[in-house]
């Protein structure tokens, strides 16, 4: 497996309307996550709540600046 594969999440956002009974209370936006690779979904009433199920699964332990742009196959020293 690839360097970014292996450290890589893929999510499946679902979003829908839900409309009320009574036509004067808006409509509620909501919706789901599932996280590919576990199979585990989750459910969320408000949008933001889609960064905070996303940054769930990714914590960061180094640097980021080291790691972002960190090669696929990192070089030898002598290279």
């Amino acid at each position: 497996m690839m360097l970014f594969e292996a450290e890589g999440h893929s999510f499946v956002l679902r979003i829908w309307r839900e409309n009320r009974d009574d036509p004067s209370v808006d409509p509620e936006w909501r919706g789901w996550v599932e996280h590919v690779q576990t199979g585990q979904r989750t459910y969320f009433r408000q949008l933001p709540e889609i960064g905070q199920i996303l940054s769930g699964y990714m914590l960061v332990e180094d640097d980021p600046a080291e790691t972002l742009f960190m090669p696929l196959r990192p070089r030898k020293k002598s290279e």
